[in-house]
């Protein structure tokens, strides 16, 4: 997660992790009043020192001088009543941009344009490095808006594949699918993606056999048939080539 500015270039030293992880939580909440009391408790969860207050202060004006050090307007770290508000235009904070790009992308995709919804799928999903503040020890206080955060990245990176096989970007989709489902087999989504990107790439073979360990595993493991979805993929490969050996998918369920 970071602040983008004219000069800055990598990172930007803070001094220690206390100050990064009082800024991590200015920046988990854009323009929203932080307090000293959250400060505190994310920085010293058990036990606070006497000094807390005057620590973060400092904490304070050093990441104001690390900022205006790197070319970035720290204007907007301005002091409240008991806390801090850090106002960053979404231009220069990442979370935010990632947010703008992925809504432009889903305009874009409403409106039909699929390849210029695809770049902005790809520009937003760019914009992350890992996950946000995997190099920080973390404090529960940021759980809520990490798990939304996770949540979206989620969103995102699943409807890019849907547009990639929009596009017609059959033969890297197929590698990056299996990769997932190698990580996640029981996701119908995922199977159907692939059944369809392998029947695209007009692999009908692996398609239909794709379809077949997906048939296979959901019996196996969940007791169930495939869904609607995954159903109709199977289907279109019986329908359009015959490649069942002349059995429907899951016939035997009607």
């Amino acid at each position: 997660m970071q602040i983008r500015g004219p000069m800055t270039r990598g990172s930007v030293p803070l001094g220690g992790p206390k100050p990064r992880a009082v800024l991590a939580t200015l920046l988990l909440r854009p323009g929203e009043y932080v307090s000293l009391d959250t400060l505190t408790e994310v920085l010293w969860p058990s036990r606070p020192p006497r000094s807390a207050v005057a620590n973060l202060r400092t904490y304070i004006r050093a990441l104001r001088a690390a900022l205006a050090a790197a070319g970035v307007d720290h204007a907007g770290l301005r002091t409240r009543h008991g806390g801090y508000v850090l106002e960053v235009p979404a231009p220069e904070h990442d979370l935010l941009l990632f947010e703008r790009r992925l809504h432009r992308a889903r305009t874009a995709r409403n409106a039909g344009r699929h390849a210029a919804a695809l770049r902005g799928y790809e520009s937003a999903l760019r914009l992350w490095r890992g996950d946000v503040l995997q190099d920080l020890p973390g404090s529960v206080l940021w759980d809520p808006a990490l798990t939304r955060l996770g949540q979206l990245r989620a969103v995102a990176l699943d409807e890019c594949l849907r547009q990639r096989l929009r596009v017609g970007d059959h033969g890297t989709l197929v590698a990056e699918l299996r990769a997932r489902i190698a990580a996640d087999p029981l996701r119908e989504d995922l199977w159907q993606l692939l059944v369809r990107a392998l029947d695209g790439a007009g692999r009908t073979a692996e398609a239909g056999a794709a379809y077949a360990e997906a048939r296979r595993l959901l019996a196996a493991e969940l007791g169930v048939l495939p869904g609607t979805a995954l159903r109709a993929a199977g289907e279109a490969l019986f329908s359009s080539r015959s490649c069942w050996s002349g059995t429907a998918p899951d016939s035997r369920s009607r």
